[in-house]
């Protein structure tokens, strides 16, 4: 006998089912506007919840794929409608939460776009905002671009904790003289917008919260004060050509400060004495001509442990005197004779003459021993390499040496530094990354300064035949082995990858694991012998033959 069954459908509507905060977490991760309609339509609960979502992101780029945003009007009116609708919704929603976040991408044409971004901005800051980002980006093909300053009513949004304002926009007049109401404000951020040169100072003495400012490519002064009594972090770039004249920061509690300035008529005085807390510093412009008013100013932070530096005509020998610093990065021209330093407890050193390598970036502590890190072009040479040796010896704390980027006129004679008979100044390690024809002759005169226990080697070796790889590695054993007279030394080989965290000991396995993307390989040889417990038996039985020698010679 057939049973029959019976299946009945579940009517349950599992996704208006889900809990608000989930709902409204998916909701967020949709970027763009047409994502966010599509998904409204699956239910009541959730078309109400895209009303109140308390994240509201207009960005003119998800609207058109165009360069020139301005050029279409029919698009900008798009994007100006479904701004006003959306947040008009938002603000008619019974018991809407705060509005966390407003940002706002896009450009103008005329005072009637201009009058819908003020009218939705009214509306936010009435809403609470926490969060508010506005840029107007300015047009390629309209030179009469109009500008909007926020309305005063900003000056009094108490509940602002980050605050970021860029292109054509200008900040509100009220700024200047009336009281300043952002007691949570915590991020400030300027980017190309005029200033008043009283603004900033008042803004900042205004914000007892704030702890983070970045002024960037602003203009409409000479003179930039920052007064900051909880201040952590300062940003102030200024590449508008005219230059800086002053720079007075009061900020008793600043931890990072970066200071960029372009090149003016004069040098730009700075005063930071109160910035005792101060533990990492970039300076890049004409701050400093002379050695003096550096060490003095260097002389107020003694927590200071990260510096870097790009002094525009400097004149005299650079002073870096700090008990205090761990790393140091130096972009200049000068020679290492010029480089005077005092940091007996720095970890790594970066030197670069050029601007090949990361402009305010700090290496990393990934090394256990000290490291001095050059980058240079167009002046490796004979000269170079004895002023390297000598730079070393004077610091005396480097243990590992790295050259990066030895590109353009590479010109060394090794005849030239046997002359001398400067003993080798011995280090750990050295790293070297060469083009593959200029790695044998910079090598041999640099082993004549330096002597390392390994050294590494990074070069397109895959572009060279096998016999004129097999001769390089025998012509660079040779050497490092002439370099040990204290008993017998074998050298070891090592191949590795950038792509790959691992050791590979023959070429042949090197091979197998290429791919056609790796345009270089590193090779590394480690001198065994001495500093192992058969090389201390080795070097023991030498000096007991050296000292035999010695007094064989006397008795003669």
């Amino acid at each position: 006998m057939e049973e029959n069954i019976i299946i009945k459908e579940d009517a349950t509507d599992r996704i208006s089912e889900l809990p608000e905060c989930i709902i409204e977490n998916i909701l967020l991760r949709l970027d763009k506007p047409k994502e966010r309609v599509r998904v409204s339509v699956l239910s009541k609960k959730w078309f109400a919840l895209t009303a109140s979502l308390p994240v509201l992101k207009f960005l003119f780029s998800d609207f058109t794929d165009e360069e020139d945003w301005i050029s279409n009007r029919d698009v900008r009116d798009n994007f100006y409608n479904y701004v006003k609708h959306t947040v008009s919704r938002f603000c008619r929603q019974q018991n809407t939460k705060i509005a966390l976040t407003f940002k706002l991408l896009t450009v103008v044409g005329d005072n009637t776009e201009l009058d819908i971004i003020e009218k939705c901005l009214e509306l936010i800051l009435m809403r609470g905002v926490k969060v508010l980002d506005i840029c107007i980006k300015k047009s390629r093909k309209s030179n009469c671009q109009p500008m909007y300053r926020l309305r005063d009513m900003l000056s009094s949004a108490s509940t602002l904790t980050s605050l970021q304002i860029s292109d054509c926009v200008m900040l509100p007049s009220s700024l200047m003289v009336d009281v300043v109401n952002f007691k949570s404000l915590k991020a400030l951020s300027l980017n190309r917008v005029p200033l008043n040169p009283l603004v900033i100072k008042h803004l900042t003495a205004s914000c007892p919260l704030l702890q983070d400012l970045v002024v960037e490519c602003c203009y409409g002064f000479k003179k930039f004060c920052v007064y900051g009594q909880n201040l952590k972090t300062l940003r102030f770039i200024d590449y508008n050509g005219k230059g800086i004249e002053a720079i007075d920061i009061e900020a008793p509690n600043l931890c990072e400060c970066l200071l960029s300035v372009g090149q003016g008529r004069g040098a730009t005085s700075v005063i930071l004495g109160s910035c005792k807390q101060l533990r990492t510093l970039y300076l890049d412009g004409p701050f400093f001509q002379t050695s003096i008013g550096f060490a003095d100013f260097l002389s107020n932070f003694p927590f200071l442990e990260n510096l870097s530096l790009c002094l525009v005509n400097r004149r005299n020998i650079l002073a870096v005197s700090s008990p205090s610093l761990r790393n140091f990065v130096l972009y200049d021209e000068c020679d290492l004779e010029e480089i005077d330093m005092n940091t007996p407890n720095l970890h790594q050193f970066r030197y670069s003459n050029s601007w090949n390598c990361s402009k305010g970036e700090f290496i990393k502590e990934s090394e256990l021993k000290t490291c001095m890190e050059c980058h240079i072009i167009n002046k490796v040479d004979t000269l170079w390499l004895l002023k390297l040796r000598r730079f070393m010896e004077k610091a005396n704390i480097f243990k590992i040496l790295k050259l990066y980027n030895l590109y353009g006129r590479l010109s060394v004679d090794s005849e030239v530094l046997k002359v001398t008979q400067l003993p080798p100044y011995e280090l750990e390690h050295v790293e070297l990354n060469l083009p593959i024809r200029h790695v044998l002759p910079v090598l041999d005169g640099l082993l004549w300064c330096l002597r390392p226990r390994s050294l590494s080697l990074t070069s397109g070796f895959s572009r060279i035949s096998d016999e004129e790889r097999n001769h390089f590695l025998k012509c660079i054993s040779k050497r490092l082995i002439q370099q040990e007279d204290q008993g017998p030394t074998n050298i070891r080989i090592e191949w590795s990858l950038p792509s790959k965290d691992r050791i590979y000991f023959s070429w042949s396995s090197v091979l197998t694991a290429l791919t056609h993307n790796e345009m270089t390989q590193t090779v590394t040889f480690r001198k065994e012998g001495p500093d192992t417990d058969e090389g201390q038996r080795w070097r023991k039985k030498y000096q007991r033959q050296r000292f035999k020698q010695v007094q064989g010679s006397l008795g003669r």
